[in-house]
């Protein structure tokens, strides 16, 4: 029930608003969409850099309106917060890029370009003529290299890039690949990151199965996420995954994450991509409209707001409107500081209470017969002078006066 709750919600986003959509490679030129090229994971050691420009596109992405962007945006964009993307490196030779981007290191330069798409999906501005954004187009974005130049993966690497990107001071981390957190390493990593106050935002699933389990070996789920981590898990317009998509150990939360349009490396053009840490870069991007709309929150309040206020389902679905705007949860040590209610020193006595009560009632039953006896005896009295009555021989009592 919760999964077609889900399903109802972003089939209803997608039709609440007019205008094109764009759906990446769903569908040929005979429907008239643009059939974007796919952004590459990694780049085996005979492949070029990637330096294809990707293809123009005027249309909206369908996650613009299934995440509900215009709206939140008139109440936060991201304005004063870093995101950092730890992964394959990010360019800012994308318009929708250009000028905010720093970097660590060699960071700067992206040979693949997932990490440039990944950067455009958290924080690409808005363009004239083009319907894409990221989700917090005016955030800021630190490139931190979290794998080897071509994407080789390096788990090593991946957590020396959240450290850095923690000390650098970005307040949102989302990095390339899953976090094991049985490493130590990762989990130094994450002391790090709490100790600045920098949420970590973590794929839950690996973004394609690898080559060598693709045959009828099924493939190994994800490492179980770091406890602290916001583990995200892709999902696709009718709000649900292919049966065939990586398996994952646990996950916190899903988010958009397949057939996506962003930016590549080069030039303005669009690319198209799917994986769980497509869905944790737009997460990212949700959590920096949260921490510029309300900087008093720290990364552990952050994070539980996103799950607070996102849409229930068998895996809550992300919300950036509700997550902005939301009621705001008691602080967590809101109920540590608030005062002991007052207590009685001992038990009440019931059967006291109950003697005191039956007291009171017998004492209003008998004033209530004194005022019914002296209601009859006054006007009596008054009439006789208030002589004494006597009885007559018959036994009646006589009205006054002597015998």
């Amino acid at each position: 029930m919760h999964r077609r709750t889900t399903v109802l919600l972003l089939s209803t986003a997608l039709t609440a608003l007019p205008g094109p959509l764009a759906l990446a490679d769903g569908g040929g030129s005979s429907s008239g969409q643009v059939v974007l090229p796919g952004v590459p994971e990694r780049l085996s050691a005979q492949q070029a850099c990637t330096a294809f420009k990707g293809r123009a596109t005027s249309d909206a992405p369908w996650t613009r309106r299934a995440l509900g962007l215009d709206q939140v945006w008139t109440l936060s964009q991201g304005r004063g917060v870093t995101v950092a993307v730890v992964g394959t490196g990010v360019s800012d030779g994308p318009a929708v890029l250009a000028g905010r981007v720093d970097a660590v290191g060699d960071a700067g330069e992206d040979c693949v370009g997932r990490g440039t798409f990944q950067a455009g999906l958290v924080a690409g501005a808005a363009t004239p003529g083009q319907g894409f954004s990221g989700v917090a187009p005016q955030a800021r974005i630190l490139a931190v290299r979290g794998t080897g130049v071509r994407g080789e993966p390096d788990p090593a690497r991946l957590a020396a890039g959240v450290r850095a990107a923690a000390e650098h001071g970005a307040g949102v981390i989302t990095v390339t690949a899953p976090l094991d957190g049985a490493d130590k390493a990762v989990r130094a990593a994450l002391a790090v990151a709490a100790a600045k106050d920098s949420l970590v935002v973590a794929p839950a699933a690996a973004d394609s199965v690898p080559p060598a389990t693709s045959g009828e070996t099924p493939a190994k789920p994800a490492p179980a996420p770091p406890k602290g981590v916001l583990a995200v898990l892709d999902t696709g317009p009718q709000g649900t995954r292919p049966d065939t998509a990586p398996p994952y150990t646990r996950a916190d939360l899903t988010a958009p994450g397949d057939a996506l349009v962003g930016p590549g490396p080069v030039d303005g053009g669009k690319w198209t991509g799917s994986g769980s840490s497509l869905a944790a870069a737009v997460t990212a991007g949700t959590a920096a409209l949260v921490r510029s709309y309300h900087p008093e929150l720290k990364a552990a309040q952050v994070r539980e707001r996103l799950l607070r206020t996102a849409y229930p389902a068998d895996l809550p679905a992300l919300d950036p409107y509700g997550a902005v705007a939301g009621a705001e949860a008691p602080a967590p040590d809101a109920a540590a500081a608030r005062p002991d209610p007052v207590r009685p020193a001992s038990p009440p006595d019931a059967a006291s209470a109950r003697n005191t009560a039956l007291l009171v009632t017998a004492g209003a039953a008998g004033t209530a017969l004194l005022v019914a006896f002296l209601a009859a005896a006054l006007p009596r009295g008054r009439a006789r002078g208030w002589r004494p009555g006597r009885l007559d021989p018959r036994g009646t009592q006589g009205e006054g006066g002597t015998a």
